[in-house]
């Protein structure tokens, strides 16, 4: 038994220095929008309030420990999107197979520029 716990532990610390190494911008985020596409072609959409991070790095953004790519190689598809308006980072879009979610910044909690 003790060994099957050391070898999960020395994995998770490895997964733990591979998320902290990679550098990036964090932001967090404070609420979400759930859009599914139904066989009719509308959209529904669901708000919740949640909380989370987000890490931006060169080619992934990782949510809450779940990396999705946002620049992909040639033979990758595109996983997410980064939305920007005047002020910086406004949300990101996580694209699923039956619609996608936003992840909406928290711009309280982001640092302020002098």
């Amino acid at each position: 038994m003790r060994p099957i716990l050391l070898a999960v532990a020395a994995v998770l610390a490895i997964i733990l220095y591979r998320m902290l190494s990679k550098g990036g911008k964090t932001y967090s985020y404070n609420r979400t929008q759930y859009i599914s596409f139904l066989s009719d072609g509308s959209e529904h959409v669901i708000h919740e309030t949640e909380t989370g991070s987000i890490i931006i790095t060169g080619k992934t953004v990782l949510i809450d420990g779940l990396e999705y790519i946002y620049k992909p190689s040639d033979n990758e598809p595109v996983q997410a999107t980064l939305d920007y308006d005047e002020n910086g980072l406004r949300s990101v879009r996580v694209l699923l197979v039956d619609g996608e979610k936003q992840y909406f910044i928290n711009r309280e909690a982001a640092p302020k520029a002098a």
